[in-house]
C-alpha cells in the first residue's frame, strides 16, 4: 500500500495526474472525516484548515503533500496511507490514478453506495435553508447498479497529438491513452481495439479531435462518431466506408463538426439507412404501471442514459413518484427523446414535452408514434422562455417532471410553482446544483417529500437523484 501511494505521489509530481506543483508536506498525519461532493476526502490540518484529498476513504489516516492553497482550504495528494479503511480494495484498472475518472475504484461497492448517500446528506445539512436541512432525514438508501463494471453504453475519447484515443487527466487538458475502459460495455472495447488495428482509422484520426463510440442496444453493434476539425472530404468518406465493410462489429461511421451537418457513408448494415438514425432501446414493462414493453430510439449524437440497466430503475422511480393515472396531466421539461415521457404518457391523460435540442424532439415524436400514443405534444423551445409563456397563458399541470443538465435549472422556480398543481419530480445528475435549485423551489412554495439516490455511475463519485416535491396547499 505504501509503495502504491508513493507511486501515486510521483505521478502527481511529474504531472502525470494533474498539472499542480507539489508544495510541501502536511504538518502532521491527516484523518479523513468524510467524502464530500466531487469525490474528495475531507481532513483538517492542526490549524483547522480544511484539506481536500482524492483517492482516500472516510476513516483513513494519511500523510499528504499540499498541491494548492486556496481561500479557506487546500488540495493535497496522499503520499502514504498510514491507516487504511477496511473498505479499501485494489483498483482493477491499470490507469487508476492517472485517468481523471473512477475516483472510487479503490472502495468496495457497498461503501460506495453509502459514500454517495453521505455526499447528498452533507450538502443538505450544510444548506442555508432549514427545509433542506430537515429534508436530509428523507434520504433513502442509494439504489445499486446491476452492473459494477462494463455498464457504459457510450464512450467519448479525446484524440491526442499522437493520434491516440484516451481520457483527460484530472484538472488537465492532457490525455491518458487507453486501449480499453473497464466501465465500457465489452462491445465498445472490442470495437476500439479493432479500429486501432485499421489503416483507415489511422488516417481519420489525424483530422479527429474526439471519437465517440455508441453501443446500439438493438443490434449489439457499435456506431462510431468522429468529431472532425474540418469538413469531411470524399477520401474521408471512403475510409469510413472501408471501416464499416471491414469490421463486422462496426454498424455505422458518422462525421460530426461545428460547421457541417452530421454525415457518413450510406453503408449501414441495418435496415435504417438514415445517417443519424438507428440507436434503439427496448424497455421492459414496469410493474404497477404498465404491462407493455416500450421501444425508444434516438439519433446518434443525442442523449441517452449511459447505464442502460440502471436506467430501468431510474424510470421506475420517476413513475412511482409521479403516480400517473388516466386523469393526470404532465409537463416533462428537458424531455429528451422521451425516456420518461413515453412511459408516463402511456398512463396519463396528456403529456407536453419541452426540449431545446431538435434531434431529441424528433426522436420523442417518433417514439410516441411508435408507442401508439395520441396524447403527447413535443415542442422544441428554450426551457426558461417556454415556462414563462406557459405560466403567462395560465397553463398548469397535475405533475411536472424536470431533468436538467448538470448546471441545473436556476431561476425557474417561480414558473414551476405557477405551472404545478400537485407534484414536481426533479431528476438531478449534480448534487450541488440540485441543492441550490431545491432551495429556490422550497422558497417558491414546494415541500420536499422524498429523495432517492440512484447509482448510475459505479466506481465514480457521480450520483443521480430523484426528488419528489409537492405544492403547498
Amino acid at each position: 500500500m505504501v509503495i502504491a501511494t508513493r507511486i501515486l505521489l510521483l505521478a502527481y509530481k511529474y504531472h502525470l495526474i494533474n498539472p499542480y506543483v507539489m508544495k510541501k508536506m502536511s504538518d502532521s498525519p491527516l484523518r479523513i472525516e468524510k467524502t464530500v461532493n466531487g469525490g474528495y476526502g475531507l481532513a483538517r490540518r492542526d490549524n483547522g484548515q480544511v484539506v481536500l484529498i482524492r483517492h482516500v476513504l472516510p476513516g483513513e489516516t494519511v500523510k499528504a503533500a499540499i498541491l494548492m492553497e486556496k481561500k479557506g482550504f487546500a488540495e493535497a495528494a496522499a503520499t502514504d496511507i498510514l491507516e487504511a479503511s477496511a473498505h479499501r480494495v485494489v483498483p482493477p484498472c491499470p490507469k487508476y490514478g492517472t485517468c481523471g475518472g473512477c475516483d472510487l475504484q479503490c472502495c468496495d461497492y457497498g461503501q460506495q453506495l453509502l459514500i454517495k448517500k453521505g455526499i447528498l446528506q452533507d450538502l443538505l445539512q450544510r444548506a442555508p435553508q432549514r427545509a433542506l436541512q430537515e429534508a436530509a432525514a428523507l434520504l433513502a438508501d442509494t439504489i445499486a447498479s446491476p452492473r459494477l463494471f462494463g455498464y457504459r453504453q457510450r464512450l467519448r475519447l479525446q484524440i491526442d497529438e499522437n493520434g491516440q484515443p484516451g481520457f483527460r487527466r484530472f484538472h488537465s487538458h492532457q490525455s491518458v491513452p487507453i486501449t480499453a475502459c473497464l466501465l465500457a460495455r465489452p462491445e465498445l472495447n472490442s470495437a476500439l481495439q479493432q479500429l486501432q488495428a485499421q489503416t483507415p482509422f489511422h488516417r481519420l484520426r489525424a483530422i479527429t479531435s474526439e471519437l465517440e463510440l455508441l453501443l446500439n442496444p438493438a443490434s449489439s453493434r457499435v456506431v462510431c462518431l468522429f468529431h472532425l476539425s474540418r469538413r469531411p472530404r470524399p477520401a474521408d468518406m471512403k475510409e469510413a466506408e472501408v471501416l464499416v465493410e471491414t469490421l463486422p462489429l462496426v454498424e455505422k461511421v458518422l462525421f460530426f463538426g461545428q460547421d457541417f451537418l452530421p454525415c457518413g457513408p450510406d453503408t449501414s448494415k441495418t435496415e435504417d439507412h438514415g445517417c443519424c438514425e438507428g440507436l434503439q432501446l427496448l424497455l421492459p414493462p414496469f410493474p404497477g404501471h404498465t404491462d407493455k414493453s416500450i421501444s425508444l430510439s434516438w439519433e446518434a449524437g443525442g442523449f441517452c442514459q449511459v447505464n442502460l440497466e440502471q436506467n430501468i430503475q431510474l424510470i421506475q422511480t420517476v413513475l412511482d413518484f409521479c403516480r400517473p393515472d388516466p386523469e393526470t396531466t404532465i409537463l416533462d421539461l428537458f424531455c429528451g427523446m422521451g425516456n420518461f415521457s413515453i412511459p408516463l404518457a402511456m398512463q396519463s391523460a396528456s403529456l407536453l414535452g419541452i426540449e431545446g435540442q431538435g434531434s431529441a424532439i424528433r426522436s420523442a415524436r417518433k417514439n410516441s408514434k411508435r408507442a401508439g400514443l395520441a396524447n403527447t405534444i413535443f415542442e422544441k423551445s428554450p426551457l426558461h422562455e417556454r415556462c414563462r409563456t406557459l405560466a403567462t397563458e395560465g397553463r398548469s399541470f397535475d405533475c411536472v417532471v424536470i431533468d436538467p443538465p448538470r448546471q441545473g435549472a436556476p431561476g425557474v422556480a417561480p414558473q414551476l410553482a405557477a405551472l404545478t398543481r400537485k407534484r414536481l419530480v426533479y431528476i438531478s445528475c449534480d448534487p450541488a446544483t440540485l441543492c441550490r435549485d431545491l432551495g429556490e423551489l422550497t422558497h417558491a412554495g414546494f415541500t420536499i417529500k422524498k429523495i432517492q439516490p440512484v447509482d448510475m455511475f459505479p466506481q465514480t463519485h457521480h450520483i443521480e437523484t430523484v426528488v419528489l416535491l409537492e405544492k403547498k396547499t
